[in-house]
């Protein structure tokens, strides 16, 4: 099964927000400190809990109801999730084979299920289920939840115990590497530490290690509890840990970091034994053979270890597991950051996975599809970095980032995405000022002149763009390329704003510019923006393609809202390497712009 998406209503600062996995398997969501990354992870977690039979006590309940006023109504939580071949076969051979039946069943794709908890005046009543599953026989037109409702309710079950993927939701808290990971024989007293939630998970991680070597062992089983019994088995297994260990996590930090940058040589579980109580530890071996606590290595080096942990064991335990992952390496240095997007990237492709961040460092523009801006309107611009939270009347929206700042929703808070922005005006491979550069007004040129060169018109001329932050926001490029001695051409809007500029740095460096600095006057007679460039009805191919049908005929009169839509639309478009019809007329305005800045560039 795949989980299609999540819906969440009043729970915590949230009023109501819908999250899409249905066409991407990675969704970033983007936001401030308390804007409600972590309220939406903590609902999905919710719903896994509570559809596995792990229903939270009352006093959790109240954690998560809105805060404010007496609340009286409903936090609900729902997921809608999709059957593949194999779960359709798996279902069928369960009610062939365990429940006896002989017809076969015909079964929707989809698979639907959600949890009502009602409130009146802040108290908890009752929770409600509802589900939708719609499976008959053959031989009824009727659906089996009329006909044999004993018998759909336990499909539902076994739906529920096998087939739903796993939900791991990872705080920072999780890698915290223990100094030991304790274990005791079963049927001997447990102390404290070793029922301590932290010891738990660690002992899991343990048990998927093992279970890679052999999916029939249990390390408390096979390990723990023979240890003093029959030990020669229990030690082997452990031997096979490391050699795991070895196989998967060194090969992983080699990928991720390079060969030159793997600084141990091997992993090994130190085990000690007493009392009916075994400690378990990880230590690195380095290459001149000195022996360390993975403690004494570098923060980064800990964050990656644990991470690589906790995913290269779990993702393959079951099909499609989903990740939540809370601000992942969010305390780290930008070049570790950036590592993570690998990390990231390659855990998707046998898992799914939801991530937060407000680091430009963890944003991939290729992933931009699905990504949310996470929004709580009771912050302003001055209270980003105060306790205003989710107690404190919070309004939380999550909106897909495309349509936030496609349609204008983003103008009077940039603050919530500006690490998307930084991340995309940001791209040191062919954005640093480099020799030949032709630099344009802003973002929104950049996008539709790459889109053109490298999708559309497929041009092989290597143009460098370098996008401005403004028509009048070009003077340290323009002097240090002046200082290099560096050749370059300006490009700028053909506007009353472009020609001003255009007059300013010309009177400013007179003879060093005024054959650098051009507008689309002076290239095409066009006396507008980019999108002039461009006839209405691509502009109308262009949006509709990216934002939906009939999206440019509901902004085509409101010139701001159409100029930012379609500017976020090449974005998209660029980034996809997405080709669309494109008449003549605006191939040939961009065929003629590209002439001239080649021909500039060349004098």
């Amino acid at each position: 099964m795949l989980y299609k998406n999540f819906v969440v209503k009043n729970f915590k600062g949230i009023h109501k927000v819908s999250v899409d996995l249905d066409s991407d398997r990675i969704i970033t969501l983007v936001g401030l400190n308390e804007s409600g990354k972590t309220s939406v992870m903590e609902a999905i977690n919710l719903f896994y809990q509570m559809i596995k039979g792990n229903e939270p006590l009352e006093e959790s309940l109240n954690i998560f109801r809105p805060k404010g006023t007496d609340f009286t109504g409903d936090i609900y939580v729902e997921s809608n999730l999709v059957f593949e071949k194999e779960d359709i076969e798996k279902i069928n051979d369960y009610w062939k084979k365990e429940l006896g039946k002989r017809t076969s069943l015909e079964i929707s794709n989809e698979f639907s299920y959600a949890f009502k908890f009602n409130f009146k005046l802040h108290k908890f009543q009752q929770t409600n289920i509802s589900c939708s599953f719609d499976a008959k026989t053959l031989s009824s037109s009727k659906s089996l939840s009329k006909t044999d409702n004993e018998s759909w309710q336990k499909l539902i079950d076994f739906i529920k115990g096998e087939l739903i993927p796993e939900i791991l939701y990872y705080d920072d808290f999780i890698f915290e590497i223990p100094e030991n990971i304790f274990f005791t024989v079963s049927g001997a007293v447990e102390s404290e530490s070793i029922s301590m939630k932290n010891n738990k998970i660690w002992q899991s991680v343990l048990n998927d290690i093992l279970k890679t070597s052999n999916p029939d062992l249990n390390f408390q089983e096979h390990v723990v509890d023979i240890w003093e019994t029959d030990n020669d088995p229990a030690e082997n297994r452990i031997s096979s840990m490391e050699r795991i260990l070895d196989e998967k996590i060194t090969s992983r930090w080699s990928a991720l970091f390079g060969e030159q940058k793997i600084n141990f040589k091997e992993i090994k579980i130190n085990t000690k034994y007493a009392n009916k109580i075994l400690e378990v530890s990880f230590k690195i071996k380095t290459n001149t053979g000195k022996i360390f606590s993975v403690n004494e290595r570098s923060k980064g080096f800990k964050w990656f270890f644990s991470f690589l942990l906790f995913t290269e064991f779990r993702k393959t335990r079951t099909r499609n597991i989903l990740f939540l992952l809370d601000e992942p390496a969010s305390n780290l240095h930008s070049s570790a950051q950036s590592k993570i997007i690998e990390a990231i990237e390659d855990l998707s492709k046998e898992s799914l996975v939801i991530y937060s961040t407000h680091s430009h460092h963890l944003i991939n523009p290729k992933w931009l599809s699905g990504s949310y801006i996470c929004i709580n309107e009771s912050l302003t611009e001055e209270e980003f970095s105060g306790n205003l939270n989710e107690e404190d009347n919070a309004k939380i929206e999550v909106i897909k980032y495309f349509r936030y700042v496609g349609q204008g929703l983003g103008d009077d808070k940039i603050s919530y995405f500006q690490p998307i922005l930084d991340r995309l005006d940001y791209r040191p491979s062919f954005l640093e000022p480099i020799p030949n550069i032709t630099i344009l007004e802003g973002k929104n040129d950049f996008y539709a002149l790459k889109y053109f060169v490298k999708t559309i018109l497929r041009d092989k001329f290597e143009y460098n763009f370098y996008p401005g932050a403004g028509c009048d926001k070009l003077w340290d490029i323009l002097r240090l390329y002046l200082a290099w001695g560096s050749n370059f051409v300006i490009i700028l809007d053909g506007d009353r704003g472009g020609r001003k500029s255009k007059t300013n740095y010309v009177k400013e460096f007179e003879s060093y510019v005024e054959d650098r600095i051009h507008t689309f006057d002076d290239a095409l007679g066009i006396r507008g923006p980019i999108e002039d460039l461009v006839e209405e009805s691509d502009k109308k191919t262009v949006i509709d393609a990216v934002f939906g049908e009939n999206t440019y005929a509901k902004i085509q009169h409101k010139q701001s809202a159409l100029k930012k839509t379609l500017a976020t639309a090449f974005m998209k478009l660029l980034i996809e390497n997405k080709v669309v019809s494109i008449t003549k007329r605006t191939k040939d305005n961009f065929r003629k712009l590209l002439k001239f800045i080649r021909e500039k560039q060349d004098q």
